[in-house]
Formats: structure tokens, C-alpha cells, sequence
């Protein structure tokens, strides 16, 4: 399925609470910024053959961005080149701080994650009206289901910045590998195995 503006509104919206969003937007009544970001995850995740899980192009009711797991030697050079032009261009629509803090981010969630092949859950936003219906435990069972299906069954591995979220996703079978500070952001790292 495409995705468009109105998926990244919905994110945008779903993400607009969220600690580490809270912490980095600097200017909290424009959220280009936080749309900008979002479409550079959203990029990045085309060009390295992730997974984009929606339910509908003009009134989804979420959106998850899933990444394969992957050998970055596998990735064409052309993707590659394409990546390296969208983070160039992220310099010019984030405020530096924000890029600082994006790189110390991807260190951590590296040095967190199995060492293994694994998928990782990026971003999962269910639309603020349809929140509390069940949806996120849908498309989590739906990812999940993925990763069983792939031959062999891979592990998940996912980091949220909002503690009330670790004991959800317990309830999922993940397990909290570490716990992280950024500049003073605390960053929840959780793994699931493998089933």
C-alpha cells in the first residue's frame, strides 16, 4: 500500500506525546519537523527493503514501520547513494541538536539489539480516535507473525522512551535487555526471541 500525507499525520499524531518527540521538537506548535522526520524514517525504510503496515490510503487507522533484518552489503549502491542524499537533506529540516541526538540514538539501539539477524520495530502509531480498540495488539500479532513465518523465525527487537510501554509489550513477550540515558532521555531497549 502507498503511503502518504495522511499517514504521516497519523504518526504524527500518535508520536505527538511521546517523550523522545516531546524532547527534540523544539518548536512544539509546528510539527514540520516532526513530519520531516518521520518521512525520512519512512524513506530510509523503502530504500532498505523494510515493512510499512497500514490498513487504509485515506483514513488509516495506524501505520507500523518495521525493519527486515538485513546485511547492509546486500543493499544495492544505489540505495545506498539515494539514503546518504535523504540524511544530507535531514541536515537542512532538523536543528542540529536533533541530528546529534538521532546518531547517539541508532548507537545505542545497535549496541542494544541481538547481534543476530533480527526485524525492528521502528514506529508504531494507531490514530489517536482509534486508540484503546485493540489495533496496536492487532498489528503487533500481524508483525509478529511475520517474523514466525520467515524461514528460519527471526527475533524483534524494539526501544520506546515511554516506560508505561515496557510492560505492554512484555505482555508480547518481550523481554527489557537494558536501559539507556541520551541526554537525559531514558530509553527502554527490548528484545523478543525468536518463536
Amino acid at each position: 500500500m502507498n503511503i502518504n500525507e495522511t499517514h504521516i499525520s497519523l504518526l504524527s499524531r500518535a508520536f505527538e506525546k511521546d517523550p523522545m518527540f516531546v524532547y527534540f521538537i523544539s518548536n512544539k506548535k509546528d510539527n514540520n519537523q516532526t513530519k520531516n522526520l518521520i518521512r525520512f524514517i519512512i524513506k530510509r525504510n523503502r530504500l532498505l527493503d523494510g515493512l510499512i503496515l497500514t490498513d487504509h490510503t485515506r483514513e488509516p487507522s495506524y501505520v507500523a514501520i518495521v525493519d527486515r533484518p538485513k546485511n547492509l552489503r546486500s543493499v544495492s549502491i544505489r540505495a545506498k547513494i539515494r539514503l546518504n542524499i535523504e540524511m544530507v537533506l535531514l541536515i537542512f529540516q532538523l536543528p542540529f541538536h536533533v541530528l546529534r541526538f538521532l546518531s547517539k540514538y541508532q548507537k545505542l539501539s545497535f549496541s542494544s539489539a541481538p547481534n543476530e539477524p533480527h526485524f525492528y520495530l521502528t514506529m508504531i502509531g494507531v490514530d489517536p480516535s482509534y486508540q484503546g480498540k485493540g489495533i496496536g495488539k492487532k498489528v503487533l500479532r500481524e508483525i509478529h507473525e511475520i517474523a514466525e513465518s520467515s524461514n528460519p523465525p527471526y527475533p524483534f527487537a524494539l526501544d520506546t522512551e515511554n516506560q508505561q510501554n515496557v510492560a505492554y509489550y512484555e505482555s508480547f513477550g518481550y523481554e527489557l535487555k537494558d536501559t539507556k540515558m541520551i541526554d537525559g532521555l531514558r530509553i527502554y531497549c527490548m528484545t523478543r526471541p525468536a518463536e
